[in-house]
């Protein structure tokens, strides 16, 4: 059954910070629906990251809980029934972190949910400014279907708070627009600032090697 935001009690949904065994546990079991194989990353990738302390993740949930929502909490003591997730990569001498994997679960997709999320991140008591995120440059669409797709994801992204940057990337072969997510009241960084947090993260997920031939910024 398809549920929308509006036959749900949305006093009941909080976000909860997950443990390296639920990001290691949502990857491996959900991310094989939500993407597609050549932008998911190896499970042994994910862990390391998470054992290396450069890897979160949040999900949103029903709770069982009205009076709790609206706060961070461990997922444990919410309800089990998973809305949506959202991985970063995260470096601990930083304050800009950067969206890996956003997805909403099937059954909640088109009807507000993935909104709902990004505004519970905002006020969300993470420890760093905001967020990094990769949308697929629209001027390098191949037809009017994925310019479509590209224009209307930069669209949610920025209805919802995200600030363009005017810097692009190309990461292994793909264009990207970088956006910014401010969380609690920040501002948006300067352009230097931000392409040196995107290197500094790229150089902390891959090997050196790959880094120089597959990652590209263009401030």
């Amino acid at each position: 059954m398809v549920m929308s935001i509006q036959n749900m009690d949305t006093d009941k949904i909080a976000i909860a910070k997950l443990t390296k065994e639920e990001i290691i546990a949502i990857y491996s079991t959900h991310s094989v629906r939500h993407f597609p194989a050549d932008e998911r990353k190896p499970v042994s990738s994910i862990e390391r990251m998470a054992s290396e302390g450069i890897y979160t993740g949040y999900g949103l949930y029903s709770s069982k809980y009205p009076d709790e929502a609206g706060k961070q909490m461990a997922s444990s003591e919410l309800g089990r029934n998973l809305l949506g997730y959202a991985f970063f990569t995260v470096l601990p001498e930083q304050q800009t972190c950067l969206l890996d994997y956003f997805a909403v679960m099937e059954n909640y997709r088109s009807h507000g949910i993935g909104s709902l999320f990004l505004q519970h991140m905002k006020v969300s008591p993470a420890p760093y400014n905001g967020f990094l995120i990769e949308s697929e440059d629209p001027d390098y669409a191949k037809g009017e279907a994925e310019l479509s797709i590209r224009r209307k994801r930069l669209d949610f992204y920025e209805k919802n708070g995200a600030l363009p940057t005017g810097i692009k990337a190309t990461v292994f072969g793909v264009p990207y627009c970088l956006l910014f997510f401010p969380l609690q009241g920040a501002n948006l960084p300067d352009k230097e600032t931000l392409c040196q947090h995107f290197s500094n993260i790229y150089r902390r997920m891959v090997a050196p090697c790959h880094y120089e031939t597959n990652v590209h910024i263009f401030p």
